[in-house]
């Protein structure tokens, strides 16, 4: 009898290995129920049509990568529903997204939700994911080009509202410097042994925390405040 996907990342890497997986697809998948329910919240907010409709695309785009998720799990062999997800919770995760929820600052959520969690988090580790293990990492490389187009949308709206006041460019600076120094502690925090499993198990690379920090710096770049910070 043929062994399962997940047998055999379990027999050649191990439990740690195997669950840091899990992670992976549980929390991006919570993000994603986040994401739906962000966008559902600042659409009736939006008067221009256009950008309207950039947050409809978005909960879309998002309810297929929920299932995606989903699908990529159940085909390491695992049952969606077989397992506690709570324990594979990352704990920040959650507080930055419940931050974006009690804000009503649109400017920090397209920094916190499109540029940082979807730009900088989400895009490096979607990019990397992809190109090293495809076989374990489902979709990821279709899931990544879709993440590109909102923060394309964050950028759009971010620099409307950055052309309309020096208060704008000022608020949108602190909340850069804000995420700036999370990206830092996060990184070297609770993040720090589940990127090392990752480099050992040849998911990501040696880099992967410069390359991250590299992210942050062209995304932010695009709306012209990381120097300001």
């Amino acid at each position: 009898m043929s062994k399962t996907p997940m047998e055999e990342i379990i027999e050649t890497y191990g439990e740690d290995v195997w669950n840091l997986i899990l992670t992976v697809y549980v929390n991006f998948h919570s993000s994603e129920l986040e994401i739906i329910d962000l966008c559902a919240r600042w659409i009736p907010r939006r008067t221009d049509l256009r950008e309207k409709t950039y947050l409809v695309h978005h909960a879309s785009d998002e309810v297929t990568h929920a299932r995606l998720f989903r699908e990529g799990v159940e085909r390491l062999g695992m049952p969606w529903d077989g397992f506690d997800h709570d324990k594979y919770r990352i704990q920040d995760i959650d507080d930055r997204f419940q931050k974006l929820f009690d804000s009503d600052d649109e400017l920090e959520v397209l920094i916190g939700l499109n540029l940082y969690a979807e730009g900088v988090l989400a895009m490096e580790e979607l990019y990397q994911l992809g190109r090293n293990k495809p076989q374990y990492f489902y979709q990821f490389d279709r899931i990544e080009r879709e993440e590109r187009r909102h923060v394309g949308f964050g950028v759009t709206v971010a620099k409307r509202l950055l052309a309309e006041s020096e208060d704008n460019r000022r608020r949108a600076a602190e909340h850069c410097r804000w995420y700036q120094e999370h990206l830092d502690n996060y990184l070297k925090g609770e993040l720090a042994e589940k990127i090392g499993w990752a480099i050992d198990a040849g998911f990501v690379s040696d880099d992967y925390i410069p390359r991250t920090r590299a992210r942050f710096n062209d995304t932010m770049s695009q709306l012209g405040i990381l120097e300001v910070a």
